[in-house]
């Protein structure tokens, strides 16, 4: 499964490419990557909870445990690089 921003989406520096991040998850043979812009978190997160109830998804509340720590890791990697630039 992939979240990516839409291919038609305007290249207007509204969106860098620094701007997005992704959360990986290897599970078994699969391989889950989900993309998502800085400053959708509280989205991505209320995505990954979807998945989990979604009794058709592979995805399970373990796997969404460890995509949740994922996604707090990269955001304190965010808060990092903001104190050192301020």
């Amino acid at each position: 499964m992939t979240n990516e921003r839409p291919s038609n989406a305007p290249n207007s520096g509204e969106a860098s490419p620094d701007s997005f991040r992704q959360l990986v998850l290897m599970k078994k043979d699969q391989r889950f990557v989900f993309r998502y812009q800085l400053g959708h978190e509280q989205q991505m997160l209320n995505n990954l909870v979807e998945l989990a109830r979604d009794t058709a998804s592979d995805l399970d509340w373990f796997d969404v445990a460890v995509l949740s720590h994922q996604l707090g890791q990269n955001m304190g990697k965010q808060l990092d690089n903001l104190m050192k630039s301020a």
